[in-house]
């Protein structure tokens, strides 16, 4: 029995327990159930496992969550501007509540800052931006499984060239919790946001957040996620953007821990001349699944890429990442380059990588490569004949290894616990 069969009753008791909490009759999302459900015979499904997502009880699932930990350092003392000087950067810390609100870490609603205003309910529509970035595909499966899950979503409209920091913390530590947060993001000409994502998961869950966003002219939108999960917790993040000529988009994910992780963003550069920049980080260890699908479609002329993602596999953890650039005929003079970079640590670890790119346009230029490979004898020779042990020298370079995606963090992120574990390196041992 195939597990599209196996899911099948699943997805139905899923659906119907959703259509109650909305108020809707069951028969209202029927049409949901004619999902095309992912299968091993799909190319960017052949090697993502969703037995961790359907061991979730439909009937048991809820929303709370729990306090974040905010490290001390990342909320900064309010203080008086300097005359003829320029205010700082505007900082909003949010946390999500059991009832799937956003409020600020003492439980208070949130004050918006000059430039950060939010947007009418009505107008915030689920899968708006997706349908343009992705006009004739199906949406991915964390953003289906989010337009159905009954949640309050966050609109903003972002004005104004001096950049405003929205950090956004979920901290899960209660079994079958189920949280689907939508983000809607209108970037005027000339915007500035510093976005970050701090997920963690202590318990069997599922967290499926979708941004969506569209960048206008010269608008910068600089988005990071740390994300780690419990073993069998499972996290689908999809996100979709939309970006505008001479507008820039940044984004850094980091995600350890998970039973299952797929993440999935989307970028459209609707008319070229637009930088995108992915950097991203998996660390698999255990038997973790951490699969990352990206999809960069260039729709006109000059646009460029800067992608990078590395992934180190330990124990039986397994790692994938499949990364495609579409450049069509209109995308003259596209500058994309693609580099996956890998550590594999263990006979019993695995990691799949595909690079993608499909050209028709032929005055480009694009490149992509990947890479496998292990602890390099010598580089722990060197290290151990300097009196440090193996096991630490191991560490050292695995540390080394991850740096390079982390320094693209900001440093509020660098103070969260949960990355600082990730990070730990013992007391060195005797050589």
């Amino acid at each position: 029995m195939s597990n599209a069969t196996q899911s099948r009753p699943w997805l139905e008791t899923l659906l119907q327990v959703l259509a109650q909490r909305a108020g809707h009759s069951a028969t209202q999302w029927a049409s949901a159930r004619d999902w095309c459900w992912p299968t091993r015979r799909s190319e960017t499904w052949r090697f993502t496992d969703l037995r961790c997502l359907t061991q979730l009880d439909p009937v048991r699932l809820h929303t709370r969550t729990a306090s974040p930990r905010w490290p001390d350092a990342s909320i900064p003392l309010p203080s008086d501007p300097v005359p003829g000087k320029q205010s700082p950067a505007r900082h909003v810390f949010l946390q999500l509540d059991g009832r799937g609100h956003w409020l600020s870490p003492q439980g208070e609603l949130p004050t918006w800052p000059r430039g950060l205003v939010p947007l009418p309910t009505e107008e915030i529509i689920p899968g708006q931006v997706a349908q343009t970035v992705i006009p004739s595909g199906t949406l991915p499966l964390g953003a289906q499984l989010n337009g159905v899950t009954p949640s309050p979503a966050l609109g903003l409209q972002v004005s104004g060239p001096d950049p405003i920091h929205l950090e956004l913390a979920i901290r899960v530590e209660q079994a079958q919790a189920w949280l689907a947060p939508h983000l809607l993001l209108v970037l005027q000409p000339g915007a500035h946001l510093c976005l970050s994502w701090h997920v963690v998961a202590t318990a069997p869950a599922a967290v499926i957040p979708m941004v969506e966003a569209r960048l206008g002219l010269a608008a910068q939108l600089e988005e990071a996620t740390t994300a780690w999960g419990y073993p069998g917790a499972t996290f689908l993040g999809s996100s979709f953007m939309d970006q505008s000529p001479r507008s820039i988009y940044r984004r850094t994910n980091v995600t350890w821990g998970w039973g299952l992780s797929r993440d999935e963003p989307f970028v459209r550069q609707s008319q070229g001349q637009a930088e995108t920049c992915l950097h991203g980080l998996a660390v698999a260890r255990g038997q973790s699944l951490l699969d990352t699908h990206s999809t960069v479609t260039f729709d006109g002329p000059g646009g460029q890429l800067r992608q990078r993602h590395q992934a180190l596999a330990d124990d039986r953890g397994h790692s994938v990442f499949n990364g495609r650039v579409v450049v069509p005929r209109v995308a003259q003079q596209t500058d994309a380059s693609q580099l996956s970079r890998n550590l594999l640590l263990s006979t019993s670890a695995r990691i799949d990588t595909k690079p993608q790119l499909e050209i028709v346009a032929d005055n480009v230029q694009c490149n992509h490569g990947a890479t496998i490979s292990c602890l390099q004898d010598d580089e722990l020779f060197y290290l151990q004949s300097r009196g440090i042990g193996r096991d630490q020298a191991s560490r050292l370079l695995q540390r080394g290894f991850c740096e390079e995606i982390l320094q693209q963090l900001p440093k509020t992120a660098l103070a969260w616990p949960s990355l600082q574990r990730l990070l730990e390196i013992p007391v060195p041992d005797q050589p």
